[in-house]
Order: structure tokens, then sequence, then C-alpha cells
């Protein structure tokens, strides 16, 4: 009978039992909880994506959404505090300003991203995350300020964007982020971005995923290649706005 019990215990447990487990299937809040829990750098960078995630596709606030980030921040400074070094760390607490930047329309945080981003790309060719980074933060000051302006003020050159990318698909070609992101921010830079767009999509629901963050860049791209196909290119236009960082925020 006890052994029964035991069984019925372990058979009850949930699918994932730590930070990766959670964060491949998804389950934001649990990874957040365990990565916490755990306290090692891996964890605690996944506890922070996770908190980003939320705060960037889930949350309909921008005051809660401000606090989400804020705590990725924590997680991924306690990550940094024990190894300094790590590309992976230092990437999300520069995304993590990035947003602070978007919320709070602040010239000074996003510069500050776009230096720390161009840091990780220097120390770590090698990573496709550092490349699109860069070129995703050239394109969004321009989508957002317009070309002239977002070179004035923040410094944004149109040439980053299509190079970055590039960059970034050569390295990790299976990847389904980085593709999804080119096109949405080929989308949100002009309509006429259209073809390049979907050919940057096609095939985009065969590419592998390997935890819950991929699967939802996928998923996007999906839907994004299907607007597309439609031919009507301002609604998938909205679509890419729609489907980027807080583009549901209230």
């Amino acid at each position: 009978m006890k052994a029964l019990f035991v069984a019925l215990l372990l058979t009850s447990a949930p699918a994932f039992a730590d930070a990766a487990g959670a964060f491949h299937d998804g389950k934001w809040p649990a990874a957040i909880k365990e990565g916490e829990a755990e306290g090692t750098p891996a964890s605690l960078v996944l506890a922070g994506r996770a908190q980003l995630v939320i705060a960037a596709y889930e949350t309909r606030d921008k005051a809660r959404a401000l606090e989400q980030v804020a705590a990725a921040e924590k997680d991924f400074d306690a990550a940094l505090a024990k190894t300094p070094n790590s590309p992976d760390a230092q990437i999300q607490k520069a995304i993590a300003i990035g947003y602070r930047a978007k919320l709070t329309k602040s010239p000074g945080l996003g510069k500050e991203t776009r230096r720390r981003f161009e840091a990780v790309r220097s120390a770590h060719p090698e990573l496709a995350i550092g490349w699109a980074a860069v070129a995703g933060w050239h394109g969004g000051a321009i989508a957002t300020l317009g070309n002239f302006m977002a070179g004035m003020v923040l410094g944004a050159k149109p040439g980053e964007v299509d190079a970055g990318f590039a960059k970034a698909i050569k390295i990790d070609p299976t990847s389904p982020i980085h593709r999804v992101f080119y096109a949405q921010t080929l989308l949100d830079l002009d309509a006429g971005n259209a073809a390049k767009a979907a050919a940057t999509l096609q095939g985009i629901g065969q590419f592998p995923v390997s935890d819950g963050y991929d699967a939802l860049a996928r998923s996007q791209g999906v839907q994004l290649a299907a607007a597309l196909k439609a031919g009507d290119v301002k609604a998938a236009q909205a679509l890419a706005r729609r489907q980027q960082a807080f583009g549901n925020l209230g």
C-alpha cells in the first residue's frame, strides 16, 4: 500500500522538475520559481528570460511590465555576480535594459543597450544572438523614430539591419528566432519589404525548436508567413508590429 502511494505521488508530479524543464515546456511562472530557487547562473538566466517573456508578450499593463522587467534584471544581475563574463547573462541583461528603454522612451537607455549588444558581439562574434541583437536594435530605432531622427539621436544605421541578421542566420541557420525577428523588423520598417520578409520565413513551420521561447517565435513566424501569403501587406505589417515585444500593451 505504501509503495502504491509513493508511485501515485511520483506519477502526479509535474513533467518538469527544474528551471530548464519548465522553460523548455514554456511554463514561465515555474521557470521563474525554479530558476531562482536553484540559484545557478544558468537557472537565473532562465528565470530572467521567463520574466521577460511574460512582460513582453503576456502583460497588458505598462507599470506591471516594468516591474517584471526589473525583476528579470535582478535575476540577470545575480547571474552576472556569479559569472561576470557569461555572454548569455550579458545579452539578456542588455535585452532587459532595451525593454526599459522602449517602455520609458529613454534615449540614454537605448544607447546603453546598443553598447552592451555591441560589446557581446565583439567579444563573441561566433554567437548569432549578438549579431541579431545589434541588427534588431538598429531596425527598431529606425522604425520608431524614422531614419533621420534615429541616426541623429541614437546613432542608428540602416546598413546594420540586413548585414547583422544575415550574419546571424548564417551562423545559426536552423533557428527560427532570427528569421522571425528579421521578418518582423523588415515589415516594421517598410511595407515594401513584404517579399523579402516572406522569403525569410519560407518553411518556418518546419524549423526545429529547442525550448518554449523558440516555439513562441516559430508560431509567430507561421502566423506572419500566412498573412503574407494571403497578400494583405498592411495586415501582415500590423501583425508583425503586434507580435513584437509589448505590441499588445494597453
